[in-house]
C-alpha cells in the first residue's frame, strides 16, 4: 500500500512494557492486505483492498499499523516493530495487539492459514491429453542419439509406450539422413510410436496451413521456415511447430543435447518457494562424470513426475507434500508480492534444472550465488578457473518453485489454451515464449521443479568471454523486458485478445520515430547496465570473505559495464552487427518489432486451425 499522507497514531490505553521478540517458530505469521488508500478526512481513509475490491473507512492511526505488517511475521513480531517504529507507542503493547487483532477479525491481516486456504478450490480441471514428446534436433546426430538411447532405457524400465517426433531442423543431407535412421532404430526397439518431421514435412504443414489460414503465409514462413541469409541461432522455429503439433493437448520438450534420467540432488528439500528473489543453485564438478553421477537417480517415471503438476490449480498444488506451504516458507515475505497466487492460478509449463553443461551462454549468474555457492565455485584457484566457464555443474534449485517467468527451456506444456508463439530466431526465445505466455495468461505461473535433466553439449564452450564484457542484451532479452513493463496494465481475459494487444504495442513502438527509437534503445541499455553494476557491488560488499580472485573478476564486470554506461556508442542489442551506427539501431529495432508483431498477429488463428484439426494436425505430417 503506498500513499503519500502524513499519519497520526494515539492509543486510549493502559501503558504496558515493549520488548524485544524472538520468534516463536510454532506461532501464526500474518501480513497485511494491499490496497489503495483514498483519503475521507483530516483523520480517515478509505482502504479498497485489490485482491477483492471490498471497501474499509478506518483512521490513518490503524493505516499506519497495517502498513507495518506488510510481510508475514508473528503478531509479537508485528507489535514490536510498532512500538519501536511509531513514536509514543513504546509502552502501548496491549493497545497495539488489541488493534491488530481486530484487523484480523476484519480480514485486513492474513494469517498463513488463512493465505493457504484462499488457494484451495472444490473442484479440478482434467488434465489435457498428452499429444506427444517432442525433440528440437538440429546437426547433432551424436546427441540426438544419446538422447534416444537414454529415452529407450526410461522406455525399458516404465513401458510408457509414448508418442515421440523428432522435429528436426537440420541443413545438412547426412544428419537428416541419420536422424532418421536413428528414429526408426529406437522405434523398432522400444515398439513406441514416432514421427519424423524434417525440412520436407515442415515445407508441406506450412503448404497446408497457409491453404486453410488466409492471409498468414508470410508469417507462416517467418514462425516456421529457415530464412535465406539468416544466421542466427534458430531453435525457435521447432518450439513453433510443437505448439501447433499439440494444439489443445499437452506436451514435453527436449533439446538433442540432453538426456535422462532425471536426478535430485541430496541438498533438495520439500516444499514451495515463493521467494521472488532467490538466489542461484549451483554446485561445480571436475570433469564430466562426476557431473553426471551427482545428485540421486529419480526411480519414478520422469515424465509423469512433470505432467502430474503440469495445467494443475494452485489449490491442488499446495495440498501435496512435495509442494505444500509452510510458515517458513512465507515467513518474511510481502504479501502484495504474492497477488499473483489465488484460487485460479495454476501452473501453465514446468521446468527442470540440469546437471553437466550449463544452460546459459553466459556465465554472469555465477557471480550472484549465495555463500554456499560461492564457496563451492572458489574452493581453489584452479578449481575456480575451470568453474567460471560452467562445464561441469548442476544448475537449478533446491526447492520447488512458482515464477511469472521461466528463463530457462520449459519441460511441459498446457497447450489446452492458446499459448503464443515464440521469436523463431535468436538465443532467449524462451524467455520471450514465457513473458508472453504471461502476459495472455496472467493467472498463470511456471513451476520449476527440484530435479535435473543431463546436458552435455556437443563441444566445450568458453564462456568467460561473454561473461566479461558488458551486459549486452539480445533481440528476444530486449522484447522480454519490454513485455514485462506491459504486466498488469490490460484487463481483457482471452488469451488471443490478448496477444493482438501485444503486437499493436510493439507496431508502437516500432512506429516511434528514428531517433525516439535510438533513445529508447540507449536508456533500456543504461537500465540494464546499471542495474548489473548495483547487483554486482551488493555482492561485492557482501561476500567480505571472497577470494581475491573473485574479487578481481567482478570489480572488471563492474568496470566494464560502468565504461560502457558512459561511452557514446551506437545502440546496439547481443544479435546486431558491430558496425551498426544508431541509425541502423534504430531500423533493425523497427524491423525485429514490426515482424513480432505480424507472428503475433497471425497466431492465434494458425493456433486455432491446429486445434479443431485435434490429432489430425500430427498425424498428416
Amino acid at each position: 500500500m503506498s500513499n503519500n499522507l502524513q499519519y497520526q497514531y494515539t492509543f486510549d490505553a493502559t501503558p504496558g512494557a515493549a520488548a524485544s521478540v524472538r520468534p516463536d517458530p510454532n506461532a501464526p505469521v500474518y501480513a497485511s492486505e494491499d490496497a489503495l488508500v483514498a483519503s475521507l478526512s483530516n483523520s480517515e481513509c478509505v482502504f479498497q483492498v485489490k485482491r477483492t475490491g471490498e471497501a474499509h473507512v478506518m483512521t490513518f492511526q490503524v493505516l499506519q499499523a497495517l502498513d507495518q505488517c506488510r510481510e508475514f511475521r508473528t503478531l509479537d513480531e508485528h507489535v514490536a516493530r510498532i512500538q519501536s517504529t511509531i513514536p509514543g507507542l513504546e509502552n502501548q503493547r496491549e493497545a497495539v495487539g488489541r488493534v491488530l487483532q481486530s484487523l484480523i477479525e476484519r480480514d485486513l491481516l492474513i494469517s498463513d492459514t488463512r493465505f493457504s486456504e484462499r488457494l484451495v478450490t472444490d473442484t479440478a480441471a482434467a488434465p489435457a491429453p498428452l499429444r506427444a514428446i517432442f525433440v528440437r534436433a538440429c546437426d547433432r546426430p551424436a546427441q540426438l542419439e544419446r538422447l534416444l538411447a537414454s529415452i529407450s532405457e526410461y522406455e525399458r524400465r516404465h513401458r510408457a509406450g509414448r508418442h515421440y517426433v523428432v522435429l528436426d531442423d537440420s541443413a545438412l543431407a547426412p544428419s537428416i539422413d541419420r536422424h532418421r535412421d536413428l528414429l526408426r532404430e529406437f522405434a523398432r526397439t522400444t515398439g513406441c510410436k514416432v514421427t519424423y518431421v524434417g525440412p520436407a514435412e515442415r515445407q508441406r504443414l506450412v503448404e497446408r496451413f497457409a491453404k486453410a489460414v488466409p492471409g498468414v503465409q508470410s508469417a507462416l514462413s517467418s514462425l516456421l521456415l529457415p530464412q535465406a541469409g539468416a544466421t542466427r541461432f534458430g531453435g525457435g522455429r521447432s518450439w513453433n511447430l510443437a505448439l501447433l503439433l499439440s494444439a489443445g493437448g499437452r506436451f514435453t520438450l527436449f533439446d538433442d543435447d540432453q538426456r535422462l534420467p532425471l536426478r535430485r540432488h541430496e541438498l533438495a528439500r520439500n516444499g514451495l518457494d515463493l521467494s521472488p528473489t532467490q538466489l542461484p543453485f549451483a554446485r561445480f564438478y571436475r570433469n564430466m562424470e562426476e557431473a553426471l553421477a551427482a545428485g540421486d537417480e529419480i526411480p519414478d517415471d520422469p515424465f509423469a513426475l512433470h505432467l502430474d503438476v503440469c495445467g494443475a490449480g494452485i489449490g491442488e498444488l499446495v495440498r501435496r507434500p512435495e509442494f505444500g506451504l509452510n510458515r517458513e516458507s512465507l515467513r518474511g515475505l510481502n504479501l502484495a508480492r504474492l497477488a499473483h497466487l489465488d484460487s485460479n492460478t495454476r501452473v501453465l509449463l514446468t521446468q527442470q534444472g540440469t546437471y553437466g553443461s550449463a544452460r546459459s551462454e553466459s556465465a554472469a549468474w555465477i557471480y550472484h550465488l549465495d555463500a554456499a555457492g560461492r564457496a563451492d565455485l572458489c574452493s581453489s584457484r584452479d578449481a575456480y578457473l575451470s568453474n567460471v566457464e560452467a562445464q561441469f555443474l548442476w544448475q537449478g534449485t533446491q526447492r520447488a518453485r512458482l515464477a511469472p517467468i521461466s528463463w530457462f527451456t520449459p519441460f511441459a506444456f498446457d497447450n489446452s489454451e492458446l499459448l503464443p508463439c515464440t521469436n523463431a530466431v535468436g538465443r532467449g526465445e524462451d524467455a520471450l515464449f514465457s513473458a508472453a505466455t504471461h502476459f495472455c495468461h496472467p493467472e498463470a505461473l511456471a513451476l520449476e521443479l527440484p530435479v535435473a535433466v543431463g546436458h552435455v553439449q556437443e563441444q566445450s564452450r568458453r564462456r568467460t568471454q561473454r561473461t566479461m564484457l558488458p551486459n549486452t542484451p539480445r533481440v528476444n532479452h530486449f522484447a522480454t523486458d519490454f513485455i514485462q513493463r506491459q504486466f498488469g496494465s490490460f484487463v481483457a481475459s482471452d488469451p488471443g485478445q490478448r496477444l493482438g494487444l501485444l503486437a499493436e504495442i510493439f507496431r508502437d513502438l516500432a512506429g516511434a520515430g528514428e531517433t525516439a527509437r535510438s533513445t529508447h534503445l540507449r536508456e533500456y541499455l543504461n537500465y540494464v547496465r546499471a542495474d548489473s553494476i548495483e547487483r554486482l557491488q551488493q555482492q561485492f560488499e557482501a561476500a567480505t570473505d571472497a577470494p581475491v580472485f573473485w574479487q578481481a573478476d567482478v570489480r572488471s564486470i563492474i568496470d566494464a559495464n560502468g565504461r560502457a554506461l558512459i561511452a557514446k556508442a551506437p545502440p546496439r542489442l547481443g544479435d546486431w552487427n558491430d558496425d551498426y551506427d544508431s541509425s541502423a539501431c534504430a531500423a533493425a529495432l523497427r524491423q525485429e518489432l514490426n515482424q513480432l508483431a505480424e507472428n503475433y498477429d497471425a497466431w492465434p488463428r494458425l493456433w486455432q486451425h491446429a486445434r479443431e484439426l485435434g490429432d489430425k494436425t500430427l498425424a498428416g505430417v
